[in-house]
């Protein structure tokens, strides 16, 4: 029938679904609302950092750790350095501490001040203020061990193959690290060229050519070089090699290739990258006692002169081999006259 009223049923039913979802609207609005008008209280540590990895050895590089957390309100804070859950050593056990950063170091000692093994340590943080406690923990590795070496060969281009460069570095470690190769003159401190650093990987080896050259330009001056590779690790952990170098820029053989006592004996030179010495090339030529190996010690390789020298067109230059000195036992240098040119020159002895 048309224009028929709800039963009272209906109207029933009617206003339990509004109220129901009123009730809905209400939860759901304190849901949203409750979080902020009622916020959670910020922890009572904030921030906690420390050193990763350092290195106690006495070096002056990465010597102690640092360990620092921020409070955001007064706490008592303990901080321990534990191995395999057992403390090693207390750096902190502080009843009260303000709101603020609290800081601590660390120099790689137990409690009894003995020096540690390598290795990861914890470190155990615990806070307290009143009710709230904040504990935790985090690594911290004690390393060291520098990078280990495995070879190490500088040759000098006036006694290898022609080639690039006066100086070939080459240097391998077990270890991977950074490496960093200076070129030093005999004698100083202050390097004249340096390479890297630059990144190791264990067992594979880093090569350099130096070819006498300045980083401003120009080249050094003939003579003997230490070529130091230092290598470090990520603890600042170092080992130092060092080799010497002969730049020369100018290599040569003897003629004869086998002199005897007394007999004259010149050079036939070349550059060091292989291109020929005109024989016209005015030189110096002279005789040294041999004191060492560039490459193999790291003393002067050149003695007291043996003889006079003599000077000439590369090509027609002698000087005599003294009696009674087996030529072994010294170098030939030729020398230019613009003082750009050396050539170190082994002899041998006859047969």
């Amino acid at each position: 029938m048309s224009g028929a009223h709800p039963s009272g049923g209906d109207r029933a039913r009617r206003a339990g679904v509004v109220a129901a979802m009123a009730v809905l609207f209400v939860v759901a609005l304190g849901i949203f609302v409750l979080p902020f008008a009622f916020p959670t209280p910020p922890p009572i540590v904030t921030r906690f950092q420390a050193t990763l990895l350092f290195s106690p050895d006495g070096d002056g590089r990465r010597e102690e750790a640092t360990i620092s957390v921020r409070l955001s309100e007064p706490s008592a804070v303990t901080l321990e350095i534990q191995k395999d859950g057992e403390t090693v050593r207390r750096l902190l056990a502080s009843p009260r501490e303000a709101v603020g950063w609290v800081r601590a170091e660390w120099d790689g000692r137990d409690d009894a001040g003995r020096r540690l093994a390598d290795g990861t340590y914890a470190i155990k943080l615990r806070a307290r203020a009143g009710r709230k406690q904040f504990n935790t923990s985090r690594a911290i590795v004690i390393d060291t061990s520098p990078p280990r070496p495995v070879a190490m060969t500088v040759e000098s281009g006036t006694l290898g193959d022609p080639g690039p460069g006066e100086c070939r570095v080459s240097y391998t470690a077990a270890d991977a690290g950074s490496l960093v190769i200076e070129a030093l003159r005999a004698g100083e401190d202050e390097p004249v060229r340096r390479l890297g650093p630059r990144p190791l990987r264990a067992g594979q080896p880093l090569r350099w050519n130096w070819d006498g050259s300045r980083p401003e330009g120009g080249r050094v001056p003939p003579g003997l070089y230490r070529i130091r590779a230092s290598v470090f690790d990520a603890a600042r952990n170092r080992v130092v090699r060092e080799r010497t170098c002969w730049v020369g820029y100018l290599a040569g053989r003897p003629v004869p290739a086998r002199p005897a006592p007394r007999d004259p004996v010149g050079a036939l030179l070349r550059r060091t990258d292989g291109d020929a010495l005109a024989p016209s090339t005015t030189v110096t030529l002279a005789l040294y006692r041999r004191t060492g190996t560039p490459g193999r010690t790291l003393s002067d390789p050149l003695g007291r002169q043996v003889g006079p020298g003599a000077r000439g067109p590369a090509g027609r230059a002698r000087v005599r081999v003294p009696a009674g000195i087996n030529p072994a036992a010294l170098w030939l240098v030729a020398r230019t006259d613009d003082g750009l040119g050396a050539a170190l020159i082994p002899l041998e002895g006859t047969r």
